[in-house]
């Protein structure tokens, strides 16, 4: 009998917990766990198979369909080149002014953050061919449309930085930054002197990364204009785009930006 009472008053606490939720996931399981707890007071109140039904349709098969059905819908997928103080790992974590841009972005859509480090080529191609939905990684559009691809506001401004033997001093490069491979691959170049032969361009986190790790970078020269680091989402994703472009104009307008550039940059 007391065990039946607990059970029917933990049943609108278990209820309350789910529904107050933000990411999907979350919700759904606290639903599955409503629906145990539910089965036992069926059973407690002695209709086993009253209690067996809700068990194995209301908890584990509908579940079970809400699991699969925001496998996609329930995810931010994230695709990007490793960049210190940007985006990077740190041991089991992974840091960075725009991980945690797009952390916060995630959470306050409800979506689990998925994020998977790529070649920096590779990052519009997989937007453009829906296989994630974000591109980042220190990524400075310089055109407001790139075919099947549009940039996010711009969420640092940065400088590029050319070297001579390869581009005219002041010349824009067509794209920039442009390079085969990880970043990682950069700072074997850079140690061995070797890395105007595999990069035209750099964008300034990138310089000071590698400046950092002693890679040998003579004869850079800084190209006139104004450059800033933005995010790629593909043309049909347009209400994605616009959410986002609305909580980075709160980021900013707040003074949130300002801080997490400090926390990242000073």
């Amino acid at each position: 009998m007391i065990a039946r009472w607990i059970l029917l008053a933990l049943l609108p606490i278990v209820a309350g917990i789910s529904l107050a939720q933000s990411r999907r996931l979350s919700a759904i399981i606290g639903m599955g766990l409503f629906s145990f707890v539910l089965a036992a007071v069926y059973l407690l109140m002695h209709a086993p198979d009253v209690a067996i039904t809700e068990a194995t349709i209301g908890a584990a098969l509908v579940t079970a369909i809400y699991v699969l059905a925001i496998r996609r819908t329930g995810r931010l997928t994230v695709v990007a080149d490793e960049v210190p103080r940007l985006i990077a790992r740190e041991g089991d974590h992974i840091t960075g002014l725009e991980y945690e841009i797009l952390d916060g972005f995630a959470r306050e859509t409800g979506l689990d953050l998925s994020i998977q480090f790529v070649p920096l080529r590779r990052v519009p191609w997989l937007i453009a061919h829906r296989e994630a939905d974000i591109g980042a990684g220190g990524i400075i559009p310089l055109e407001e449309a790139e075919g099947a691809l549009l940039p996010t506001p711009r969420h640092l401004k940065t400088g590029v930085y050319t070297f001579p033997a390869r581009s005219k001093p002041r010349e824009v490069p067509a794209t920039v930054p442009d390079y085969e491979g990880y970043f990682s691959e950069l700072l074997t170049h850079g140690r061995s002197g070797t890395l105007s032969t595999v990069v035209t361009s750099l964008d300034l986190a990138r310089v000071l990364a590698l400046g950092r790790a002693g890679a040998l970078l003579q004869g850079l020269d800084r190209i006139d204009g104004e450059y800033g680091y933005a995010f790629l989402i593909a043309k049909r994703r347009a209400k994605l785009r616009r959410d986002y472009a609305d909580y980075l104009a709160r980021l900013s307008t707040s003074g949130q930006l300002d801080d997490m550039i400090k926390r990242h940059f000073s």
